[in-house]
């Protein structure tokens, strides 16, 4: 993964997350992967629960040439947590 340095401190300053903790939500079993556009760019918002932090997180990504470029870091909003819990109740096919 790689990230601009100053996003990270910002990202961490304003959300208490470090991107270089990112990889819990990036490598988690029960990941959603919800595909948007903003600024003209395709990204991924990938929502999974963090036992580290005990809550759901999300990273926001991009893929530049093959690596995930970290944008953000976050915990999960209402909106997205419900959703997030609807995923696994429903849609998540656990072989």
């Amino acid at each position: 993964m790689e990230w601009d340095e100053r996003k990270r401190r910002e990202n961490l300053r304003k959300h208490g997350l470090d991107f270089a903790d990112a990889g819990e939500v990036m490598n988690a079993r029960y990941r959603m992967d919800v595909p948007v556009v903003r600024c003209g760019e395709r990204r991924t918002l990938s929502i999974a629960y963090s036992l580290g932090h005990l809550a759901v997180l999300v990273v926001v990504h991009t893929d530049r040439g093959g690596t995930p470029r970290i944008i953000s870091f976050r915990r999960a909003s209402r909106l997205e947590r419900e959703a997030y819990y609807e995923w696994l109740e429903n849609e998540f096919d656990d072989p």
